[in-house]
């Protein structure tokens, strides 16, 4: 299964301490630089032109990455369009559970088989039920814990 962002945030919260604006070169045309010193031009999306304005990072020294943005608490990539590459193939889970609200509960980070989550019920779930489960091939591992946090009444996307 193909995974769909979830649009949580998790990979651009931190991505400031690894993109910085080094210059704008146009009306919504940065120059970006990675903290590898390679550069890029990303230019703002039309539609979120307003959005971008509107909530100008007031705290410079944030981590967030510096084209996160929020609308109505749901984080936003304001450079979606021309997002770097690096922004395009990170994978921030390999499974991710959400509750029965639709909020992240909790995670399987990509390339492990372990888990994080705030959530005690979920918590305990995993390590009574799944924690030490020794299912070598991967495929059946995660439909293993997909079937256990459906039927525990969590929505599993993996």
């Amino acid at each position: 299964m193909t995974f769909v962002c979830q649009c949580c945030g998790d990979c651009c919260s931190t991505m400031g301490e690894i993109i910085s604006i080094q210059e704008q070169i146009g009306t919504y045309i940065f120059r970006i630089g990675y903290i590898d010193g390679e550069e890029r031009i990303v230019t703002v999306d039309s539609d979120k032109r307003e959005l971008f304005c509107d909530q100008q990072q007031e705290d410079k020294k944030t981590i967030a990455c510096p084209f996160l943005r929020q609308r109505a608490h749901i984080p936003i990539c304001t450079v979606h369009a021309s997002r770097p590459e690096l922004c395009r193939n990170y994978l921030c889970s390999r499974i991710l559970i959400l509750n029965k609200d639709g909020e992240k509960a909790g995670r399987v980070p990509q390339g492990t088989r372990s888990f994080t989550t705030e959530d005690r019920t979920l918590l305990d779930l995993w390590s009574c039920t799944l924690r030490d489960t020794r299912i070598p091939d991967d495929e059946l591992w995660e439909k293993n814990v997909e079937d256990v946090f459906t039927r525990a009444g969590y929505r599993v996307i993996r």
